[in-house]
């Protein structure tokens, strides 16, 4: 037999020796702490900085125990005793952190230390197949916080060590290299790779995902429900992505890019906030008017429940479906409208989400009623612009042309438009007009809507974002576009007014950094400058869009769409059932080609032996890694006495067509012979279910 051909099977065949109670060697220790390091550093930027250190000290000390067995202090502190007083400790320490534990964060955090544990006690194989269980777990737990493109990257290196402890663990005594064991892994991950895409594209989808968590104390990326002097500035300075939008048609004007987020109307002098007398509403268009704007938005998750969408949506949110035409289909709406136009989801969005969106652009918002009392309504405070508010309407005939006296003044008297104003006192909005006379979007905007409510007309101020850039055929709205503008309820209809824009008018058309180019906090994906490092960041934004949009939202919308493209209507479960099978089965005799024309390319009595390995194998006869193939048929008629005779004559006819010379007639015959007794012996072989192997 050749050489190759006994290596070739044994990577098969478990080798006979292995007593999984014996103590675990170092080969195996050192392929479980790389599959640990590989685990725990894809949550190392989301753990507290002492959980991290706890986690990579455990399996430094258990791997410095290995090198150092008689260490006394070592063997003290990884002992059951102490790993378990550590483990419990830990619980005590992440609830003090945290300051709760039934959450994502704290779980993971106190899953991380146990793993690590387990680790550092590990002794015997049996305690490496549950780290190898809680290892994967630990490893999918990464998906609670991120599903980029990026995390998919991590998980490949810790999968591929995930195989390769297995297979380590497997056969310790295998005398293969790890490059060898490498390889192998590597290549059966490739040729299982087309089958996960076919589960991937016709696996029926989940409505949700696939685990739910308890809500955790998590900071709020974006907008607040709230607004005070400062606060939409300290979040503009951030150029984190808000969220991207995908136009079916021409993308709007800079001007006309107003995305409508939280309406705020309660105000107490100084914040402003959520109206408690807002109730929901159905659109006020019905079906797809002419001028209607259709487009896709992918929020990113910001703990919150407000979606956004241009100005003036005519439609409720819906979940995304991949035939934007098909704009008949009964969707599933996701959200609902409130009366002041703010759309909430139904649940928090706590995970990226892509919808459908349908918009009027325009610069005036139907009224769903009258105006709820609270958009008249001033407290005590900013006397002074109360006063120089009514000095003004009394000058002007309309309620319109009070708006555009006010903006006058915005845009006449040297007022500065700054992402770093001064601090303001007990009556900020007096402060602002009167003294500093500098501020960000929302000092401009609570002014206006003061001065609007002083004079008896109803306002309110509107959050959300502003602007966008274009990235390829998709647009980036970052959280340095958000923005706070105002409506007055004048003629019947509230109108949209921004400040900013009287003082700032290249902020609307330009952007932040095309208003502020001289302020050293406008983030720089925010300045549009070219380079190729923005250039590389635009490119990697858009390779990541196109992951979540293909990958991560595929979803039961997705998948029937995908089933519309190819004209195949919605196929039913046993369809799916039999292509798949077929597809499955095609390629597996395409990876499985390979190896049958190499064997076809052995001689014909290799051919005959491998059969042979291979049968007593599955009898329970495995072959040891340093017995050559004499020794192994003389155990086998050991272990199966009454069929003694049979595998002597293989040996004898397998030891001729080895090494003697042998004319063609005597090497047909053998052959002949070796066929004949391996049929006889995998007969009598059978349904002998008595064997006994040694």
């Amino acid at each position: 037999m050749s050489g190759a051909t006994n290596r070739s099977w044994r990577r098969l065949l478990p080798s006979v020796g292995n007593n999984h109670s014996d103590l675990m060697d170092a080969r195996t220790l050192h392929a479980l702490a790389a599959l640990l390091v590989l685990v725990q550093f894809p949550h190392l930027r989301n753990m507290p900085a002492w959980v991290s250190a706890s986690g990579l000290l455990l399996v430094g000390a258990r791997l410095c125990l290995l090198h150092y067995p008689a260490h006394r202090v070592l063997r003290v502190v990884l002992s059951p005793l102490s790993v378990t007083a550590l483990a419990a400790l830990s619980a005590f320490v992440i609830r003090w952190d945290y300051g709760y534990f039934v959450g994502r964060d704290p779980c993971v955090a106190f899953l991380f230390i146990l793993v690590a544990a387990k680790f550092a006690e590990v002794r015997r194989a049996n305690d490496a197949t549950l780290l190898l269980c809680l290892g994967a777990f630990l490893l999918l737990t990464q998906y609670f916080y991120s599903q980029t493109m990026v995390s998919a990257l991590i998980t490949l290196p810790a999968v591929i060590a995930l195989a390769y402890s297995l297979s380590v663990l497997r056969d310790s005594s295998n005398p293969e290299s790890g490059a060898s064991q490498l390889k192998l892994i590597s290549v059966l991950l490739l040729q299982g790779l087309p089958i996960a895409a076919l589960l991937f594209v016709v696996f029926p989808r989940l409505p949700g995902p696939l685990w739910s968590l308890p809500e955790d104390s998590m900071a709020t990326t974006g907008l607040s429900d709230s607004m005070s002097p400062g606060s939409i500035g300290q979040l503009s300075q951030s150029g984190a992505v808000a969220f991207r939008v995908e136009f079916d048609d021409d993308v709007p004007e800079p001007s006309q890019l107003y995305w409508r987020g939280p309406v705020l109307t309660q105000f107490d002098g100084r914040n402003w906030a959520l109206s408690d007398e807002r109730y929901a509403v159905t659109p006020n268009y019905a079906g797809s008017p002419d001028n209607a704007l259709h487009y896709t938005v992918t929020l990113q998750a910001h703990q919150q429940n407000w979606l956004f969408a241009l100005d003036t949506a005519i439609s409720l949110p819906t979940s995304y479906t991949a035939t934007a035409q098909n704009e008949s289909q009964n969707l599933r709406a996701i959200g609902r409208m409130y009366d002041d136009g703010q759309i909430l989801a139904n649940d928090t969005v706590s995970q990226t989400i892509r919808y459908r969106q349908r918009s009027v652009l325009g610069n005036s918002f139907p009224a769903a009623g009258e105006p709820a009392s609270e958009t008249r309504y001033l407290p005590g405070r900013n006397k002074r612009t109360i006063d120089f508010a009514k000095t003004l309407r009394s000058e002007v005939n309309t309620d319109r042309e009070f708006a555009h006296r006010v903006l006058q003044h915005f845009n006449v008297e040297p007022f500065r438009y700054t992402l770093r104003p001064q601090l303001l006192g007990n009556s900020p909005v007096d402060d602002f007009m009167f003294n500093s006379r500098e501020g960000f979007c929302e000092h401009y905007a609570a002014a206006f809507v003061v001065m609007m409510r002083a004079a008896g007309i109803p306002a309110r101020v509107v959050t959300g974002y502003q602007g966008g850039e274009m990235n390829g055929d998709y647009m980036i709205v970052r959280q340095s576009n958000a923005h706070a503008w105002t409506e007055a309820y004048i003629d019947g209809t509230w109108q949209r007014f921004d400040p900013t824009s009287a003082v700032a008018p290249s902020r609307i058309e330009g952007g932040l950094a095309a208003a502020l180019p001289n302020e050293s906090f406008v983030p720089r994906m925010a300045r549009h400058a070219p380079g190729l490092l923005r250039t590389m960041q635009l490119r990697w934004d858009a390779a990541n869009h196109h992951w979540q949009r293909l990958v991560v939202d595929f979803d039961n919308d997705s998948q029937a769409g995908l089933w519309d493209r190819l004209g195949l209507g919605k196929p039913t479960q046993w369809q799916i059932m039999v292509v798949f099978l077929l597809l499955a089965g095609i390629w597996s005799a395409v990876v499985l080609r390979s190896p049958h024309r190499q064997s076809k390319k052995l001689d014909i009595q290799e051919r005959y032996w491998q059969r042979l390995s291979l049968f007593l194998y599955n009898k329970g006869l495995p072959r040891r890694p340093s017995e050559s193939p004499s020794e192994f048929l003389q155990r086998a008629a050991t272990a199966w006495p009454s069929h003694q005779e049979s595998l002597q004559q293989l040996d004898n006819i397998f030891t001729a067509l080895r090494f003697r010379s042998l004319d063609v007639a005597e090497r047909q015959t053998l052959i002949g012979n070796a066929k004949k007794e391996l049929r006889s012996l995998r007969l009598a072989l059978l349904f002998n279910r008595s064997l006994k192997p040694i």
